[in-house]
């Protein structure tokens, strides 16, 4: 049942959000879009279902990467009260992903936090074509795979460590990308090139 629209409160001051430790340059865009009117990136073939003022509700909750109901989203639009939906997602969102809840009450939408990691899985295994199932352990280990030194609590890798597990976890099946066939072949090019230049000494 989702709970009841709140009034909406000014939110207090707070610090200014990091950022996923990328531990490299941000990779480029490969797969996501930018939707025809500006805003977050978005999945190839991904479009909203509603329109009108349902649409705005839905937007604010793929922003946030917050599933919800028609029946809920169409609650909601009656009430047309969106600042008052957006404190309900954020404070979802908060719970669905801990490791990134200071930033997200801060203000930054969850998709934007996401974003690295997905376009790094996207260099590394091809096109990721559909929101990824972060409550899958072969994806959420984005999301709390590190470990702070100070504390010893998990939080979100960096995209160095993203990108080695993509190629160590069996569930993403690496061994089978074009990438992996490349180093493959390029591993036994090494081996002929180091054996013919053996014979010809």
């Amino acid at each position: 049942m989702t709970p009841a629209p709140q009034e909406s409160q000014d939110s207090p001051q707070e610090e200014q959000p990091t950022t996923p430790d990328q531990g490299n340059e941000a990779p480029e865009s490969d797969g996501m879009e930018m939707p025809e009117e500006g805003g977050l990136p978005t999945f190839p073939g991904q479009k909203l279902k509603h329109k009108g003022e349902e649409a705005k509700f839905e937007k604010l909750a793929d922003d946030y990467v917050v599933p919800i109901s028609d029946q809920a989203l169409k609650e909601w639009a009656k009430t047309k009260d969106l600042e008052g939906f957006k404190q309900y997602v954020v404070q979802v969102a908060c719970g669905m992903y801990p490791t990134f809840a200071p930033q997200i009450q801060s203000g930054l939408p969850t998709r934007v936090l996401l974003d690295p990691y997905i376009q790094v899985a996207q260099q590394v295994l091809g096109p990721v074509m559909s929101e990824p199932n972060w409550s899958d352990p072969k994806w959420g280990q984005a999301l709390q795979g590190g470990m702070d030194p100070k504390t010893g609590r998990p939080i979100p890798m960096t995209l160095d460590e993203w990108r080695k597990f993509l190629m160590q976890h069996p569930g993403h099946n690496w061994e089978y990308t074009p990438q992996a066939h490349d180093r493959a072949q390029q591993f036994v090019k090494a081996l002929h090139d180091g054996f013919e230049g053996r014979a010809g000494q």
